[in-house]
């Protein structure tokens, strides 16, 4: 019995071990921030098929200094920063010691479009103003939309019974209009 212990204790030492090392320097994260940039590329590759990552340059300024290469573990934030290239984002990412099977250590842990951002900082700083803009710009909206569709009488009435029908609050808001 005794010499079955000592030949698992071993093999147990070193999977305990070897989970450790992994969660070290594999998943604990030494650092976290943001990097807001144009995000220049996204791409999945990697030589092997089934360690295949995605991986994405951001252009933060001008000059090589300024350009980041970031990593993307989750499967729907690539997705979503994919369809977003091109544009202006904030990525949000946690520093890991080794970046394995990835190609760089910096992970994108989620992100946002940065016009938003700029969105939301100015009805934050306008906050007292803010409501009653947005509301008087819905109305202006929703009464423009409205009013482009009396040239079709026809299809005003046909937009207004949809309404009744299928949406009883914006149905409610043509009165508003006409105020």
């Amino acid at each position: 019995m005794k010499g079955l212990m000592k030949k698992l204790i071993l093999p147990a030492i070193l999977i305990v071990l070897l989970v450790i090392t992994k969660y070290v320097l594999w998943d604990f994260n030494v650092s976290s921030g943001k990097r807001v940039g144009n995000l220049v590329k996204i791409s999945k590759k990697g030589k092997i098929w089934f360690m295949k990552t995605w991986e994405l340059t951001l252009d933060e300024g001008s000059g090589e200094q300024l350009t980041s290469f970031l990593s993307v573990a989750d499967e729907k934030v690539a997705q979503e920063l994919f369809s977003y290239e091109g544009k202006q984002v904030i990525l949000f990412y946690e520093e890991h010691i080794i970046g394995f099977p990835r190609d760089t250590k910096y992970v994108v842990t989620s992100w946002k479009p940065k016009d938003v951002q700029d969105l939301v900082s100015s009805v934050e700083k306008h906050s007292s103003v803010s409501s009653s803009v947005v509301e008087t710009l819905g109305k202006t909206l929703f009464c423009s939309m409205l009013g482009s569709l009396k040239k079709e009488d026809d299809l005003y009435k046909s937009v207004k019974a949809f309404l009744k029908k299928d949406n009883l609050y914006l149905y409610k808001q043509i009165k508003k209009c006409n105020d």
